[in-house]
């Protein structure tokens, strides 16, 4: 018999090598890829990915409708967008019908943020106390509106999936408010000379200038959001105009409260810029540009809040005594709070109770009537208690959490995205700061911004994490075994 020949070595292994023969190659290692590929082991740790591995995170096409899914839903939503921002066409209610049937229709999983789920147990406390409140009636017709704004707040978390379907929406809801709201109010101011005592006002929802103003916050972060997200094209120059002329309409609203939330804003905008001292340069020039095309007078009173201080007597603030009528009105609001702690007097009864409870000698007669709270967290405690304003500020402050966690993460692999997400935070930072001074809890503006944030929020995870996914089942796929030839007889 005949033995054929063999490497030398051959059999088993040198010291070290145990019983694998010498001349058969060993297979790779798990996870032997090039590059720097993953932290964690089998056990399902994070794994790190490149960010060439990922979809581009900022669109090539030029027109923003270019690549978008369509679809019933989407579309439906589009339309209540434009007939709640522009009040052009009463097709809201038929559009978000539209988009609910198209919600049933999808072939995708519904989707219900966090945000919802605490928004949910708001509506069903409201629903507790309404079995306890004096005003059925006005509790029965404002839970109606809440739980159509859930509703709606519910087709948008599953209508925005796609970075294209987000990338129009931030495009046409923008559009449609800088050609209507703030093309309406400053046409109002300068041309017609309609305004509500020298303040900058619209029509519909947008008659009020400190609502007009704490709207304009959440738009001015989405265009700085859009901002980043887009290349040079006619998109990106339109947000940057926006970035410019919402600042001056909120100017010329003279709303104490907005000046206050937009300086939140921007100080955080400028704390988070990489740049700081070239975004500080041009906040300057552009707000100097501002103040100078603004009528005189647009920050008095502002400036006259100084006057408290001196003087300590708040109806000294302004003439038309809006600051002491506000603090009157608080000083009601908070006594029904005291007198209605757990349950409050009922979601949407606060004007009636209001009235009877300003009636008392305790109170200046500047308070009488069925006046708002203007302030939300009062808003919010006087309608729905100490256990209403818990869960209303832990549902934004969890969706907070939420979106910046995803935010941090995307820092490095997603940084446009996660600009963008910083802007919109921000914005809501600035809108609830705002919201200190008005009654803004349940308006369709907050939470359909809120519900924005988290879809881009889960937007970013979904695309890290299939990424991850890719880059762990590659790393433990086993590796082809490749045997040396052998040498001839």
């Amino acid at each position: 018999m005949t033995v054929p020949n063999r490497p030398p070595s051959a059999g088993l292994a040198p010291a070290g090598g145990g019983l694998w023969p010498a001349h058969i190659p060993r297979p790779g290692a798990p996870g032997s890829l090039p590059g720097p590929i993953q932290s964690g082991g089998p056990t399902g740790g994070p794994v790190k990915v490149e960010p060439d591995e990922l979809p581009p995170e900022i669109g090539t096409e030029k027109w923003p409708w270019k690549g978008v899914q369509w679809n019933l839903t989407y579309i439906g939503f589009l339309g209540y967008i434009f007939a709640i921002t522009t009040y052009r066409f009463p097709i809201g209610d038929v559009s978000i019908v539209c988009a609910l049937v198209g919600l049933l229709m999808q072939r995708d999983s519904v989707r219900v943020p966090g945000l919802l789920k605490g928004l949910g147990m708001l509506i069903l406390w409201a629903m507790v106390g309404y079995s306890v409140t004096l005003y059925p009636t006005l509790v029965y017709a404002k839970l109606q509106i809440v739980l159509k704004l859930w509703f709606i707040a519910l087709v948008a978390a599953n209508a925005l999936r796609t970075r294209q379907q987000i990338r129009f929406f931030l495009t046409f809801w923008l559009a449609c408010f800088a050609f209507y709201p703030v093309r309406g109010a400053i046409f109002n101011y300068y041309l017609y000379h309609e305004n509500l005592q020298g303040r900058a006002i619209w029509n519909f929802i947008y008659s009020n200038p400190n609502d007009l103003a704490l709207y304009c916050i959440l738009q001015l972060s989405m265009a700085f959001g859009l901002n980043a997200i887009e290349q040079k094209g006619p998109v990106r120059y339109g947000a940057r105009l926006g970035m410019a002329v919402v600042p001056f309409l909120i100017l010329i609203t003279k709303s104490r409260g907005a000046f206050l939330g937009f300086a939140v804003f921007l100080a955080f905008v400028l704390s988070g810029h990489r740049r700081r001292v070239q975004a500080l340069t041009i906040t300057l020039l552009v707000g100097g540009l501002v103040l100078a095309v603004a009528p005189s007078g647009v920050l008095d009173r502002v400036f006259a809040l100084k006057k408290i201080e001196s003087t300590g007597d708040v109806g000294a603030a302004d003439e038309e005594g809006s600051a002491e009528q506000r603090y009157e009105i608080w000083k009601v609001a908070r006594s029904i709070i005291r007198e209605h702690p757990v349950t409050g007097v009922g979601l949407g009864a606060y004007p009636p109770a209001h009235q009877l409870n300003a009636r008392r000698a305790q109170f200046k007669t500047t308070a009488r009537g069925a006046r708002d709270t203007h302030s939300t967290y009062l808003n919010v405690t006087a309608e729905l208690g100490i256990v209403g304003l818990i869960i209303f500020v832990s549902s934004y402050a969890g969706l907070i959490l939420v979106v910046d966690k995803q935010r941090r993460r995307a820092k490095k692999l997603r940084p446009h995205t996660a600009q963008t997400l910083f802007m919109l935070e921000v914005g809501l930072a600035g809108f609830f700061t705002a919201a200190v001074f008005g009654s803004a809890a349940h308006v369709s503006f907050l939470i359909l911004h809120a519900t924005m944030m988290w879809c881009i929020a889960e937007l970013v995870r979904k695309e890290l994490d299939t990424a991850a996914a890719r880059r762990r089942k590659l790393a433990f796929a086993p590796t082809p075994l490749s045997y040396a030839p052998l040498a001839p007889r």
